[in-house]
């Protein structure tokens, strides 16, 4: 046989390729598992990187909702260790002997109501003070008030208030009011202003402008109704979905000769009201408030009026903007039904005031109202009211008032003849010393 060195050689080259091309491949493949497996890792790198995420954020969130507790918690506890500390005092005051007869005073406050006005009339029966005006054309002096608080033990508080004026002295308020007694109950004893609508419980200093609407001076003098008596204040059960629920109910001994006699041998006067409370937000509170009252208004004791009042109140007070922030909008109507001896006569108003907190000095407020004549529905008045406040400090403020009162009148309780419309410009000052300040009492 005869030896062909060329295909033999063609034959190694051609095994070589072979081997050379399945060396390729063979790395080919290798490389490729070796990306899938890459893939794959690189994956599931993610996925961990993932679910490690998901857990940060959710240690994360666990967290601040802790440290939100953690504060809630160290808020309460602080609170808790003042009223701690405040319970302590109280007990030392009434177990500390002899030596510690001071700590026994009772909280002694002074406030004074100063005042200057302007009217386009004058009237006399206008310009000078009156059950029915404070005066106009004239710098007056309208209260110094002493007030006296203190609790007398535990269960016990005794409150007092006496009115100076120019001319008089008398005690506004003087009263013990025991707390927390059964079924829900608390009592008043002495000589107090009724719970009855919106503003009966102010005193003068703290109204919302200089003075009161003209249908609550129409029906109750310039003052408040108010005596001697026995008062309760009950905590119901909530009632119409609202938040609290509470009742008072007072019989007095008084009276000022216009709705309520003063004269007579009993001369009491039944009053009740209903209040129920609603959180409408954080911020914002509602409260309707619902009364009656009953009395005598003659001397004899034959002929009764009935009072009925119906309150709104609207407030707004921003949380951590109270200082700074308020809105608080009181409206009131009120119908009058009076008996006499040839007939009855049933009169009706109303007033809506509007106050506004600017910033931490001033306030802007405004008010309207109606007013009918007790014994005549066919004479009226109505009033118009802008105020603008200045808070020196929680102890000082002064008000600009401008007024303008609108009246239907030819006769108007012992004055005979037509009561003129008029416009008044009023300057407040007030100011108090000691704890008692001005407040809505």
């Amino acid at each position: 046989m005869r030896f062909k060195p060329f295909k033999v050689f063609l034959y190694w080259i051609i095994f070589i390729a072979l081997i050379i091309a399945n060396s390729l491949f063979a790395d080919d493949q290798k490389n490729e598992n070796k990306i899938s497996e890459m893939d794959q890792n690189q994956n599931y790198k993610i996925q961990k990187l993932d679910s490690l995420i998901i857990v940060l954020e959710e240690k994360i969130n666990k967290k601040e909702k802790e440290d939100a507790l953690k504060k809630l918690m160290e808020e309460a506890k602080a609170l808790s260790s003042q009223q701690r500390k405040k319970s302590s005092g109280i007990g030392k005051k009434f177990h500390s002997g002899a030596r510690q007869q001071s700590g026994l005073n009772p909280n002694i406050s002074l406030g004074g109501d100063f005042f200057g006005a302007v009217s386009s009339e004058k009237n006399e029966f206008i310009n000078e003070p009156s059950d029915f005006n404070y005066g106009t054309n004239r710098f007056e002096l309208r209260e110094v008030e002493i007030s006296l608080n203190a609790p007398l033990d535990p269960f016990t508080r005794g409150k007092t208030h006496i009115s100076f004026t120019e001319n008089s002295l008398s005690v506004e308020e003087a009263y013990l009011q025991w707390l927390n007694l059964p079924l829900n109950m608390n009592l008043k004893m002495g000589l107090f202003n009724a719970e009855f609508g919106l503003l009966n419980r102010y005193h003068d200093h703290a109204l919302p402008q200089f003075d009161r609407p003209r249908v609550l001076v129409n029906t109750f003098t310039s003052g408040s109704l108010g005596g001697f008596g026995l008062s309760g204040n009950f905590l119901l059960p909530r009632i119409l979905f609202s938040d609290a629920s509470n009742f008072d109910a007072s019989i007095i001994r008084g009276g000022n000769n216009v709705s309520f006699t003063s004269e007579g041998d009993y001369n009491l006067i039944y009053t009740g009201q209903l209040i129920n409370y609603y959180d409408i937000t954080e911020d914002t509170y509602f409260e309707w408030v619902l009364g009656g009252a009953t009395g005598y208004n003659d001397a004899m004791e034959e002929h009764r009026s009935y009072l009925g009042n119906l309150g709104f109140v609207v407030k707004w007070i921003p949380i951590g903007r109270e200082k700074y922030k308020t809105i608080d909008w009181k409206t009131e109507f009120l119908v009058n039904k009076r008996k006499g001896p040839v007939e009855t006569v049933t009169t009706r108003g109303f007033y809506s005031s509007l106050q506004n907190k600017l910033n931490a000095k001033y306030w802007l407020s405004a008010r309207i109202g109606y007013s009918e004549l007790p014994f005549d529905k066919c004479q009226n008045e109505r009033d118009y009211t802008l105020c603008l406040d200045y808070w020196q400090s929680e102890f000082v403020f002064y008000r600009i008032q401008y007024q303008y009162l609108q009246r239907n009148i030819t006769q108007y309780f012992d004055y005979t003849g037509d009561m003129p419309d008029y416009h008044t410009v009023l300057f407040q000052v007030c100011w108090a010393m000691g704890p008692h300040k001005h407040e809505a009492y």
